[in-house]
C-alpha cells in the first residue's frame, strides 16, 4: 500500500469517532446518516485492495456476492426494501473483509498509540455534553431507563467500543510510565463509568482487570506483598467511595427499577427463564421467539435465504447478534458468513490482550449484541488486526531509537 493510501485510511480511521457521533445525531433528528456511506465506502475499498492484491480471495468474494445478488432477488421478490437488505449484507460481511484488509495492508501508523488518540476522542465526545446539559438519555427511547448517551444514539455500541479501546489504552499508558496521563484517564473512565455504566459494562471492566492482574501476575504478587500496609487504607477508601458512588449511578438505578418492576424479592424470584429475559436479556429472549415464529411459517426458499432484516425489523429486531444473522439471511447464508469469517480470523494470531478482547467482544455478542454487525464497533474489532501488526513494528523501532539514545548519551 502506497503512503497517501495509508494516509487515507490513517486519517479516515481517527476521524471515525467524529462520524459517528455525527450519524447518532442525524438518527436523533430522523435525517440520513453519512456513516453507513462512509464505511461502505471503505468495504468497497477494502474489497478492491485485496482482490488487487490478494488474488486467490477472488472465491470468497465472487461467493459472497452470488449469495448477496440470489439473497435480494428472493428479498425483493417477498416485499421487503431493497435498500434495506443491502445495508443489512454490507453490515454482515464487513467485520470479516475488514479483518483481512488490516491484515494485509500493514498499516505502520495504526498503533497502539492510535487507539489512545481514539479513546481521547470518545470519551471526551460523551462527556463534555454533560455539563451543559446537553445531549440524550435512553430513557427518550426506553421511558422506564436511565442511562446518558450523550450526543450518540445506541448505549451498547458506544460502550462496546470503550470495553475494546480503553484497555488497549491503558497498557499503553502504563508501558509509557506516565503516571499523570494514567490518572487523567483513569478519572475520565470513570466518570464514564457513573453515567453509562450497563450492566455489560460493569461485567467487562471486572473480566479484563481480572485479566490484567492474571497476565501481569509476577509483576504485580511481589509489589502487593512489599505496598500491602500502604494499599490497605486505599482499599478501604476505595470500598467506601463505590458504596456512596454505586447508588447514584443508572446501572444501579436501572437493576433497582427492573426488581421492583418485575416483584423479583429473592434469587428464587430471578431463577426463572421468564425473569432472566427480563433482567439479563432486556426480553431479548421474547423478541428471538417472536422472530423464530415468523421464520417456522416461511417457505422453505426464505429458510435456506433469510427472511430479510426488514420483516425482523418489523416484528422486532433480536438484537442478539447471530440470531439477527441467521434469521436474516438464513442457512445458506450462514454457512457463507461463518466460513468466511473463520477464514479471516485465522489469517493472523492475535497477541494475548487483543485476543481476550475479541473473544469478549464475542461473547458480548451473545447478550447485548451490537457487536457482529455494528460498523462503529466491528472496525475496532477488525482494527485490532491492525494495531497488532503496526504496535509490532513501532515497538521495534521504539526499541532501537532507544539504544541509540543510550549510544549516544555513552558517547
Amino acid at each position: 500500500m502506497g503512503k497517501k493510501e495509508e494516509k487515507m485510511i490513517y486519517y479516515l480511521i481517527l476521524l471515525m469517532p467524529f462520524i459517528d457521533i455525527a450519524s447518532s445525531i442525524a438518527t436523533w433528528n430522523n435525517t440520513f446518516s453519512i456513516g453507513l456511506l462512509i464505511k461502505g465506502f471503505l468495504l468497497v475499498y477494502a474489497g478492491l485492495f485485496l482482490l488487487k492484491n490478494k488474488k486467490d480471495y477472488w472465491k470468497f468474494f465472487l461467493i459472497v456476492s452470488l449469495y448477496s445478488l440470489v439473497s435480494l432477488g428472493i428479498n425483493i421478490y417477498f416485499g421487503n426494501s431493497l435498500i434495506g437488505e443491502i445495508t443489512n449484507l454490507i453490515k454482515i460481511f464487513y467485520l470479516p473483509t475488514l479483518i483481512l484488509f488490516f491484515i494485509n495492508s500493514k498499516i505502520s501508523t495504526i498503533t497502539p498509540k492510535t487507539v489512545t488518540i481514539l479513546s481521547t476522542i470518545y470519551l471526551l465526545l460523551y462527556l463534555l455534553p454533560y455539563p451543559f446539559h446537553l445531549g440524550h438519555n435512553i430513557s427518550e427511547i426506553y421511558p422506564n431507563k436511565d442511562l446518558y448517551l450523550s450526543f450518540f444514539y445506541v448505549g451498547n455500541e458506544l460502550a462496546n467500543v470503550f470495553i475494546l479501546l480503553l484497555p488497549i489504552t491503558f497498557k499503553y499508558l502504563m508501558n509509557l510510565k506516565k503516571k499523570r496521563y494514567i490518572i487523567i484517564f483513569s478519572i475520565l473512565t470513570l466518570c464514564m463509568l457513573v453515567l453509562l455504566g450497563t450492566k455489560t459494562m460493569y461485567i467487562s471492566v471486572i473480566l479484563i482487570l481480572l485479566f490484567f492482574l492474571y497476565s501481569n501476575k509476577d509483576k504485580i504478587v511481589p509489589w502487593l506483598k512489599k505496598q500491602w500496609k500502604f494499599l490497605i487504607p486505599i482499599v478501604f477508601i476505595i470500598g467506601l467511595l463505590s458504596i456512596y458512588i454505586l447508588p447514584k449511578t443508572s446501572f444501579y438505578q436501572n437493576i433497582k427499577t427492573s426488581l421492583e418492576f418485575y416483584e423479583i424479592d429473592s434469587v428464587t424470584d430471578f431463577l426463572t427463564i421468564e425473569n432472566i429475559d427480563n433482567i439479563i436479556y432486556s426480553n431479548r429472549l421474547d423478541f428471538l421467539a417472536n422472530v423464530h415464529q415468523e421464520f417456522q411459517r416461511s417457505p422453505f426458499i426464505q429458510k435456506m435465504f433469510g427472511i430479510g432484516r426488514s420483516k425482523i425489523l418489523a416484528i422486532k429486531d433480536i438484537e442478539i447478534d447471530i440470531f439477527d444473522i441467521f434469521y436474516s439471511i438464513g442457512f445458506t447464508g450462514l454457512i457463507v458468513y461463518i466460513i468466511y469469517s473463520l477464514y479471516a480470523i485465522r489469517q493472523k494470531k492475535l497477541s494475548s490482550l487483543y485476543r481476550f478482547l475479541a473473544i469478549l467482544l464475542f461473547i458480548i455478542s451473545f447478550f447485548s449484541g451490537h457487536v457482529l454487525i455494528s460498523p462503529m464497533v466491528s472496525t475496532y474489532i477488525a482494527l485490532l488486526y491492525g494495531i497488532n501488526e503496526g504496535g509490532r513494528t513501532n515497538e521495534k523501532l521504539d526499541k532501537k531509537s532507544t539504544k541509540k539514545n543510550k549510544n549516544s548519551l555513552n558517547a
